[in-house]
């Protein structure tokens, strides 16, 4: 059994779980595989019965206690500030060694609701994410872009620096990829689970043609759906159209999710050709997935896009489902490289609509890119193969140098060292003379002076 190792996940583990919380319930179960003792700390209380093995609220004094024996603590979002407090609390210092999981950009995520709740969310989780990239030892992230993007952040922090680079110029003992994953699922496995959808849910049968968008997030784009397939359903083709509500709505703005219930409402296609229901279980996703004939994933243009990993795509696939994706971002990239789906560009109504019909006139296209991309996934992204980076380090954790710096102070680009100095008074000597460098230097003073202070 190796040491005791502390999961802190932002998101509830309940019976409907979304996609952090699912990220950390299979890292947990992974790394108990492994041979550790895993503990998965959660901000609810209402943690289903059989869940509770191995899952707690991180609210009472459990939690503090554990963070005293661990080897290593794995934590995400905006979690990062109550650990970082129970750290100063409970006189640990710098702590155990700190995985950072980064797969949610919080911070580009989040812009998206500023005119909604204002400016100072960006600045609260700009410096929620700074502090995590100060103080993390290792970082995972959830696209070779999004790892880019903040390998970036981190050398305008200062965090990057020579001997980090040398030990490693890859950096992949820093910060390295660790995408979803999926359980591999066959088609006969699907076919042999009893369906929720088709002949369940009133006004959809077993002749219907099921598009499954899921939840609605405003960075997504469903009312492109629904303007393209309008069309569509005119024409007489029997679709329903499948919506998730979110199971966190108390935390997550409803928006989008407001502005497709009023169109369907105002056409009169809810419960007609629009259906609404509620988040499933983890457990019961392929349930509903085995009645569906076509998933979505569609979005607008923008940074969160470029550097969002859709997680549901994995599950589509896995399903052996095609997909209508939005073209670029992590996705769009997956799915052309697995041949599994077709791509639409933004923005474009009649794109969309040339797709499904595409797939619906051309039901052995939906197969055979179903089944490839069931292969693809399985084979790229089990969670296994996904979760690597997570297991090495957990596998030998250890703490990095601790690093001071803070966004408000950072560390100079050339540090005011005496020696430093000299070498360069020597060099303009040796190239230039004595007259030469003791002008440059008068010329160096005057600039200094009438800049107030700084060259």
């Amino acid at each position: 059994m190796q040491g005791p190792v502390a999961l802190i996940c932002p998101e509830p583990i309940r019976e409907r779980m979304q996609g952090i919380g699912i990220r950390f319930w299979e890292m947990a179960e992974l790394l108990r595989k492994q041979g550790h003792q895993v503990m998965l700390w959660v901000p609810n209380e209402d943690i289903p019965p059989e869940k509770t093995p191995g899952t707690a609220s991180l609210w009472g004094p459990a939690l503090r206690r554990f963070l005293k024996e661990a080897v290593a603590v794995v934590l995400h979002g905006h979690i990062s500030e109550i650990y970082f407090d129970l750290l100063r609390q409970e006189n640990l210092g710098k702590g155990p060694p700190l995985v950072v999981d980064l797969y949610d950009p919080f911070l580009v995520e989040n812009l998206q609701y500023t005119p909604l709740l204002g400016d100072d969310v960006f600045y609260r989780d700009r410096s929620v994410l700074f502090r995590q990239l100060l103080h993390g030892d290792f970082f995972l992230a959830s696209s070779e872009a999004q790892r880019l993007f903040y390998i970036g952040i981190m050398v305008g922090l200062g965090r990057l620096d020579p001997n980090l680079y040398h030990e490693d110029p890859t950096l992949r003992e820093f910060i390295d990829v660790a995408s979803f994953g999926v359980h591999p699922l066959s088609a006969g496995q699907l076919e042999k689970l009893p369906g929720k959808l088709k002949g369940v849910i009133p006004g959809i049968g077993a002749q219907d043609i099921v598009v499954f968008f899921g939840g609605v997030y405003d960075w997504y784009d469903p009312m492109i759906l629904l303007k393209a397939l309008k069309q569509v359903v005119d024409e007489g083709w029997p679709l329903r159209i499948i919506f998730c509500l979110n199971p966190n709505p108390e935390t997550t703005p409803q928006k989008k999710l407001m502005e497709v219930r009023r169109w369907a409402d105002a056409l009169e296609w809810t419960g007609r050709y629009v259906f609404f229901l509620p988040w499933f279980p983890y457990e019961d996703r392929f349930h509903y997935y085995r009645d569906v004939d076509i998933a979505v994933s569609l979005h607008r243009p923008s940074l969160e896009t470029d550097l969002s990993f859709r997680t549901r795509l994995l599950d589509f696939l896995n399903a052996g489902l095609p997909v209508v994706v939005t073209e670029g971002g992590e996705g769009s990239q997956k799915v052309r490289e697995a041949g599994c789906g077709v791509l639409v560009r933004p923005n474009h109504r009649e794109d969309l609509r040339e797709a499904f019909l595409f797939y619906l006139k051309n039901p052995d296209q939906r197969r055979l890119h179903g089944e490839r991309g069931r292969q693809w996934v399985q084979s790229h992204l089990n969670w296994q193969r996904a979760l690597e980076p997570l297991m090495r380090f957990c596998a030998n954790p250890r703490k990095r140098p601790s690093f001071e710096a803070t966004p408000a102070q950072p560390t100079s680009l050339t540090p005011p060292s005496l020696l430093n100095d000299l070498q360069k008074f020597q060099r303009h000597v040796k190239v230039f003379g004595w007259k030469a460098t003791l002008r440059r230097g008068l010329e160096w003073c005057c600039e200094r002076t009438r800049h107030g202070g700084r060259v």
